[in-house]
């Protein structure tokens, strides 16, 4: 999903990630622009710029969560700013005039880089790609959030995600491309049960560090909304839609929908009242705010 800046006339898209998916010794170098952000003119379709979150992937950690454009001050200056919780576990915020990386940090759990360098490429650990036999590395291959929304509050600078904190172990295999086939070069096995769960996290946006977390007894697959009135919408793969307090994480509210939730929470009004509206299972959900 990308998002859009009518005051730049500058459209956001993320990039998804380069194949084969596990073997990355068929495309050395960093696949551009695989994994990435990009700014274009969306009226002539010209790059403005580009950064790359993961070069050379070789786990399948697409860059296709959504960008979350706002404005605020960063280091004592007024600047246009775009947030985005990766799916390869890191949280990055970028000058979205220029791209320019101005900080990141894990949000979740890794076992692939020790870090981000000066210009937010990762330091690559040495041994986490996958291999023939099978090599264990945190995040699992649907990453440490996936496609579904984040929320951003702006009076309290804090930014939520929707966590999956699982590992997976990684197969590398030969392939050749032929046409009209699967071209993944390899495989994977997510871990599950006990080594699996989730997490609602608050971030600092403006230093990408966990402020609380809500755990879950699952890796969810559905995204969170925050309000102005303090609360953070969110559910879960057991049916549980909640609501959590913004400021510590706190349930405040819950309701079991009957199947699982797999569509944003959002909100709506109807003659000045504020609606939230969310499913469960094949069933969706109207609350009323009072």
């Amino acid at each position: 999903t990308g998002s859009y800046d009518p005051d730049l006339d500058l459209l956001y898209w993320t990039v998804g990630n380069p194949a084969p998916d596990w073997n990355g010794d068929v495309r050395p170098g960093d696949n551009l622009f695989s994994c990435s952000i990009i700014a274009l003119d969306p009226n002539t379709g010209e790059l403005n710029w580009h950064f790359q979150f993961t070069p050379h992937d070789t786990h399948d950690w697409d860059a296709n969560q959504i960008p979350v454009l706002f404005d605020a001050e960063f280091n004592d200056e007024d600047r246009k700013l775009v947030a985005l919780a990766n799916r390869n576990a890191f949280f990055y915020l970028l000058d979205r005039e220029t791209g320019e990386f101005l900080h990141g940090n894990e949000y979740s759990k890794q076992t692939w880089a020790t870090g981000l360098d000066e210009a937010g490429r990762p330091i690559v650990i040495p041994g986490s790609e996958p291999t023939y036999d099978g090599n264990l590395v945190w995040p699992s291959l649907q990453g440490a959030t996936n496609w579904f929304s984040p929320s951003y509050n702006p009076v309290t600078e804090q930014f939520f995600v929707a966590t999956r904190l699982m590992g997976s172990i990684y197969y590398k295999a030969d392939v050749e491309y032929e046409e009209g086939q699967p071209f993944l070069g390899g495989g994977e096995q997510a871990l599950s049960g006990d080594d699996a769960a989730g997490a609602i996290r608050a971030l600092d946006v403006m230093t990408g560090r966990q402020q609380w977390e809500f755990m879950l007894h699952s890796p969810p697959w559905t995204g969170v909304m925050a309000t102005a009135g303090g609360l953070v919408f969110g559910g879960s793969n057991e049916g549980n839609i909640f609501a959590l307090d913004s400021a510590t994480g706190k349930s405040l509210w819950d309701f079991q929908g009957g199947g699982a939730v797999r569509s944003n929470p959002m909100s709506f009004a109807v003659d000045g009242k504020q609606r939230v509206v969310s499913t469960g299972g094949r069933t969706m959900y109207v609350f009323g705010l009072e």
